[in-house]
């Protein structure tokens, strides 16, 4: 996985499998239990900045993240799913 900072679009695998585009919010950070990155949703992202707040956020397993422009992670599409080649 690539470094994450900041502002990426990142994709997020949930509980069920299917990937979902986010924010980055953070890097990679140790968790209680293991490493996350907190990110949200881009529309969050967005109005956050507007509005010169920080985003509101959840984090993820660190494992279930990848940059956006990531091989993987281009073959899915943004609301989840693979899309059909």
């Amino acid at each position: 996985m690539g470094a994450i900072r900041p502002g990426d679009t990142v994709m997020v695998r949930t509980a069920f499998g299917d990937w979902r585009q986010r924010r980055a919010v953070t890097g990679v950070e140790p968790g209680d239990r293991f490493a996350v990155v907190w990110a949200c949703r881009p529309e969050e992202w967005d109005a956050a900045q507007a509005e010169g707040r920080d985003p509101d956020a959840v984090p993820w397993p660190a494992e279930d993240v990848r940059l956006a422009e990531e091989p993987e992670a281009n073959s899915l599409t943004a609301e989840g799913g693979r899309t059909s080649a």
